[in-house]
């Protein structure tokens, strides 16, 4: 039931275009976990090679 919650407020989640050439990107190179409600994704476009970071904070899904 936990894990239900957790992925159903991900179901609206957009994924992020490259900020060089705006293609879509489809997955991080790497997540990095900074704690358990802070996360920072390295990303690298494959068209045009551009690389960036973006971070976010998670909500606690149990809490709502």
């Amino acid at each position: 039931m936990r894990l239900h919650i957790a992925l159903d407020r991900f179901r609206h989640v957009r994924l992020p275009t490259c900020p060089q050439c705006g293609d879509m990107l489809l997955a991080p190179l790497m997540a990095e976990h900074v704690n358990e409600h802070h996360v920072r994704n390295h990303w690298a476009c494959e068209s045009c090679g551009h690389t960036f970071r973006n971070s976010f904070e998670l909500e606690d899904a149990l809490a709502a």
